[in-house]
Protein backbone atom coordinates (compact mmCIF):
# COMPACT_ATOMS: atom_id res chain seq x y z
CA UNK A 1 0.00 0.00 0.00
CA UNK A 2 1.48 3.42 -1.00
CA UNK A 3 1.74 6.25 1.27
CA UNK A 4 -1.24 8.26 -0.10
CA UNK A 5 -3.11 5.19 0.43
CA UNK A 6 -2.39 4.90 4.45
CA UNK A 7 -2.82 8.67 4.67
CA UNK A 8 -6.27 8.51 3.48
CA UNK A 9 -6.88 4.86 6.22
CA UNK A 10 -5.42 6.88 8.88
CA UNK A 11 -7.73 9.91 8.29
CA UNK A 12 -11.09 7.51 8.08
CA UNK A 13 -9.41 6.00 11.63
CA UNK A 14 -9.86 9.48 13.06
CA UNK A 15 -13.22 10.36 11.31
CA UNK A 16 -14.69 7.02 12.87
CA UNK A 17 -13.29 7.62 15.87
CA UNK A 18 -14.16 10.99 16.56
CA UNK A 19 -17.73 10.29 15.05
CA UNK A 20 -18.76 6.62 17.60
CA UNK A 21 -15.94 7.42 20.69
CA UNK A 22 -15.41 10.38 21.31
CA UNK A 23 -19.26 11.14 21.68
CA UNK A 24 -19.72 8.70 24.47
CA UNK A 25 -16.97 10.08 26.30
CA UNK A 26 -19.11 13.73 26.11
CA UNK A 27 -22.21 12.14 27.17
CA UNK A 28 -23.40 11.73 23.84
CA UNK A 29 -23.52 15.60 22.93
CA UNK A 30 -20.88 16.51 20.99
CA UNK A 31 -20.70 18.27 17.98
CA UNK A 32 -18.11 18.66 14.94
CA UNK A 33 -18.32 20.48 11.64
CA UNK A 34 -16.51 22.61 9.51
CA UNK A 35 -17.91 25.19 6.83
CA UNK A 36 -15.75 27.08 3.75
CA UNK A 37 -17.98 29.76 2.12
CA UNK A 38 -16.37 32.16 -0.71
CA UNK A 39 -19.11 34.84 -0.14
CA UNK A 40 -18.65 36.72 2.76
CA UNK A 41 -20.42 40.00 3.09
CA UNK A 42 -20.36 43.35 4.91
CA UNK A 43 -22.44 41.43 7.70
CA UNK A 44 -20.45 38.55 8.29
CA UNK A 45 -17.58 40.57 8.64
CA UNK A 46 -19.47 43.41 11.00
CA UNK A 47 -18.11 46.30 9.34
CA UNK A 48 -19.53 48.36 6.55
CA UNK A 49 -17.69 48.49 3.06
CA UNK A 50 -16.42 51.68 2.25
CA UNK A 51 -17.81 53.71 -0.02
CA UNK A 52 -16.99 53.14 -3.79
CA UNK A 53 -14.56 50.29 -2.71
CA UNK A 54 -15.03 47.28 -4.65
CA UNK A 55 -14.16 43.42 -4.28
CA UNK A 56 -10.32 43.03 -4.86
CA UNK A 57 -9.36 40.79 -7.29
CA UNK A 58 -5.51 39.42 -7.53
CA UNK A 59 -6.34 37.32 -10.62
CA UNK A 60 -9.44 36.24 -12.58
CA UNK A 61 -9.60 32.81 -10.03
CA UNK A 62 -9.00 34.53 -7.33
CA UNK A 63 -11.59 34.75 -4.42
CA UNK A 64 -11.85 38.24 -2.64
CA UNK A 65 -13.37 36.92 0.59
CA UNK A 66 -13.86 33.75 3.07
CA UNK A 67 -15.86 32.79 5.77
CA UNK A 68 -14.51 29.96 7.85
CA UNK A 69 -16.39 28.35 10.96
CA UNK A 70 -15.27 25.36 12.35
CA UNK A 71 -16.73 23.61 16.01
CA UNK A 72 -15.00 20.48 18.12
CA UNK A 73 -17.39 19.84 20.84
CA UNK A 74 -17.18 23.26 22.60
CA UNK A 75 -14.53 24.30 20.93
CA UNK A 76 -16.01 26.93 18.05
CA UNK A 77 -14.61 29.74 15.49
CA UNK A 78 -15.65 31.98 12.74
CA UNK A 79 -12.93 33.35 10.87
CA UNK A 80 -14.23 36.39 8.22
CA UNK A 81 -11.99 37.98 5.83
CA UNK A 82 -12.84 40.38 2.64
CA UNK A 83 -10.12 42.57 0.54
CA UNK A 84 -11.50 45.45 -1.07
CA UNK A 85 -9.80 47.67 -3.40
CA UNK A 86 -10.45 51.73 -3.41
CA UNK A 87 -9.40 54.43 -5.34
CA UNK A 88 -9.19 56.82 -2.43
CA UNK A 89 -5.97 57.38 0.10
CA UNK A 90 -5.33 55.58 3.00
CA UNK A 91 -5.56 58.63 5.25
CA UNK A 92 -9.12 58.99 3.87
CA UNK A 93 -10.13 56.12 4.80
CA UNK A 94 -9.01 55.04 8.14
CA UNK A 95 -11.54 57.71 9.68
CA UNK A 96 -13.98 55.99 8.48
CA UNK A 97 -13.22 52.72 9.72
CA UNK A 98 -12.27 53.82 13.15
CA UNK A 99 -15.70 54.97 13.84
CA UNK A 100 -16.93 51.99 12.13
CA UNK A 101 -14.66 50.38 14.36
CA UNK A 102 -16.09 51.91 17.98
CA UNK A 103 -19.00 49.60 18.16
CA UNK A 104 -16.81 47.04 19.39
CA UNK A 105 -15.02 48.70 21.94
CA UNK A 106 -11.77 51.34 22.07
CA UNK A 107 -9.42 51.32 18.74
CA UNK A 108 -6.17 50.53 18.53
CA UNK A 109 -4.69 51.84 16.42
CA UNK A 110 -1.35 49.62 14.86
CA UNK A 111 0.11 51.62 12.53
CA UNK A 112 3.99 52.49 12.24
CA UNK A 113 5.16 55.23 14.22
CA UNK A 114 2.09 55.05 16.48
CA UNK A 115 3.17 54.49 20.32
CA UNK A 116 1.88 50.66 21.10
CA UNK A 117 -0.09 49.99 24.31
CA UNK A 118 1.20 47.73 26.28
CA UNK A 119 1.14 43.60 25.31
CA UNK A 120 -1.94 41.95 27.05
CA UNK A 121 -0.48 39.19 29.77
CA UNK A 122 -1.37 36.22 28.98
CA UNK A 123 -4.46 35.60 31.07
CA UNK A 124 -5.47 39.35 29.95
CA UNK A 125 -8.73 39.30 27.90
CA UNK A 126 -7.42 42.82 26.69
CA UNK A 127 -6.29 43.09 22.96
CA UNK A 128 -3.17 44.30 21.90
CA UNK A 129 -1.00 45.08 18.74
CA UNK A 130 0.70 41.81 18.60
CA UNK A 131 2.96 41.26 15.90
CA UNK A 132 1.19 43.54 13.65
CA UNK A 133 3.99 46.35 12.15
CA UNK A 134 2.61 47.72 9.11
CA UNK A 135 4.70 49.39 6.80
CA UNK A 136 4.96 53.26 6.97
CA UNK A 137 2.24 55.04 5.20
CA UNK A 138 -0.67 52.01 6.08
CA UNK A 139 -2.87 51.67 8.84
CA UNK A 140 -3.94 48.81 11.09
CA UNK A 141 -6.98 49.13 13.05
CA UNK A 142 -8.27 46.57 16.30
CA UNK A 143 -11.09 46.50 18.78
CA UNK A 144 -12.64 44.09 20.84
CA UNK A 145 -11.15 41.63 22.92
CA UNK A 146 -8.73 38.79 22.32
CA UNK A 147 -11.58 35.95 21.66
CA UNK A 148 -13.49 38.64 19.48
CA UNK A 149 -12.23 41.17 17.67
CA UNK A 150 -12.10 43.13 14.28
CA UNK A 151 -9.10 43.99 12.55
CA UNK A 152 -9.11 46.45 9.41
CA UNK A 153 -5.83 46.73 7.44
CA UNK A 154 -5.43 49.69 4.63
CA UNK A 155 -1.96 49.34 2.68
CA UNK A 156 -1.04 51.61 -0.16
CA UNK A 157 -1.57 50.58 -3.54
CA UNK A 158 -0.52 52.35 -6.69
CA UNK A 159 -4.05 53.24 -7.87
CA UNK A 160 -5.18 53.83 -4.27
CA UNK A 161 -5.57 51.41 -1.18
CA UNK A 162 -6.29 48.06 -0.62
CA UNK A 163 -8.49 47.54 2.63
CA UNK A 164 -8.66 44.24 5.02
CA UNK A 165 -11.57 43.54 6.72
CA UNK A 166 -11.28 40.71 9.07
CA UNK A 167 -13.58 39.32 12.07
CA UNK A 168 -12.09 36.47 14.40
CA UNK A 169 -14.61 34.83 17.40
CA UNK A 170 -13.71 31.88 19.15
CA UNK A 171 -15.79 30.07 21.97
CA UNK A 172 -14.26 27.38 23.99
CA UNK A 173 -10.85 28.68 24.66
CA UNK A 174 -9.51 29.15 27.45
Amino acid sequence: MNKFWWTVYGAVVVVAVIVTVVPRAFGGDFNFGLGVHTDASARDVGLPFYPGAKLHKDGKDDESSARITGAFGSFGMKIVAVKLDSNDAVDRIAPFYRDALRKYGPVLDCSAGKPYPPKAGDKSDRLDCGDDHPKPGDIVLKAGVKKNFHVVAIERDGRGSLINLVAIEMRGVD
